[in-house]
């Protein structure tokens, strides 16, 4: 099945599904980053935030699973959220570089659909003036 990296709104959009695949951008994190960094724009990662109460309920549902405690966790950090205009300059140039060179990169095409529906959203929230920040789906 995969993780999936996929665009949290902060507030809805009337009429607007912000649906995005994401899984081949997940497979290739890592990857990206490096590429992100070398080009000079924000890694995709640096975009992840989550609500702490989220993520809380996700731990206590992994003890519940495992029936081990998770350690004891530091505070956790406010949610926070992105203009979209900076997620779209790293979603642009990161899709220029692959579409231009996509022999770097074993599922190129895929990488390169994923960042497609990331520019849909991000077009559509920028035009909305709504920030956004990344979540993982596992």
């Amino acid at each position: 099945m995969g993780a999936a990296i996929y665009i949290v709104l902060e507030k809805d959009i009337p009429e607007f599904d912000p649906f995005v695949n994401g899984k081949a951008l997940s497979a290739s994190e890592k990857w990206l980053g490096a590429l992100a960094k070398k080009l000079g724009v924000t890694p995709l990662m640096d975009f992840f935030s989550a609500d702490p109460e989220e993520v809380l309920d996700f731990i206590e549902g992994e003890e519940e699973a495992t029936g081990e405690p998770v350690a004891d966790l530091p505070e956790l950090p406010a949610e926070q959220w992105f203009d979209a205009a900076e997620g779209l300059r790293t979603v642009r140039i990161l899709r220029s570089h692959l579409t231009a060179n996509a022999k770097e990169l074993r599922n190129a095409q895929a990488v390169v659909s994923d960042l497609d529906e990331f520019e849909r959203v991000l077009e559509k929230a920028s035009s909305q003036k709504v920030r956004w920040h990344l979540a993982v789906d596992f």
